[in-house]
């Protein structure tokens, strides 16, 4: 029985651990699989910053004391962020923990052929039946044609509105291929 016990709350402590782990897939649609890039151009480069800098930038966008031209996009997603997730994600992608990895460690970059898709879940939704930022149509509403013709029209720069900066970045990964796989997916 007290064998029993201690599985039991091992287990228990693994999934509480699990569960208030956040999840950075949506982050790498912006600031790079391994947080190497500067989001948008306009950003730090996340993994060349201190704990103490991330944690900061972090709890001042979520109460908005914190940051420039995208503050209302890193709002949106560090409100989704305990402060036991910023001091977690702090500790695990900031210069001093990034300087102890090894090149094994890093993420590799999706194989076209399987387009992640997670990384629009944080403007687009997790099902992209979300208005991004309010200023998009909603994919899921969208026909194939019509998905297709904007990823397309992101890419070379002949579409868009008010976030096609941002678009364009995300479209300009794709290939003709990738983008005909999303349309097919999620157009109606």
């Amino acid at each position: 029985m007290m064998k029993q016990n201690i599985i039991a709350l091992a287990t228990l402590g693994l999934l509480t651990v699990s569960a208030s782990a956040f999840d950075t897939k949506g982050c790498a649609g912006c600031h790079g699989a391994n947080f190497e890039k500067s989001a948008m151009g306009k950003s730090k480069i996340v993994k060349d910053m201190s704990k103490e800098d991330i944690e900061k930038a972090l709890k001042g966008y979520k109460d908005g004391s914190y940051g420039g031209a995208m503050k209302g996009v890193m709002k949106a997603q560090a409100m989704k962020m305990s402060d036991e997730d910023i001091a977690s994600f702090a500790g695990s992608f900031s210069s001093e923990d990034n300087a102890t990895k090894s090149d094994d460690n890093k993420t590799e970059a999706t194989p076209a052929k399987e387009v992640n898709v997670a990384a629009c879940a944080g403007c687009h939704g997790a099902n992209f039946e979300k208005s991004a930022m309010g200023k998009s149509k909603k994919v899921n509403e969208m026909s194939k044609a019509d998905i297709e013709k904007a990823l397309k029209g992101y890419k070379d720069g002949s579409y868009g509105g008010a976030m096609k900066a941002m678009m364009k970045g995300q479209a300009a990964k794709l290939s003709d291929e990738d983008i005909k796989g999303i349309a097919e997916k999620f157009g109606k």
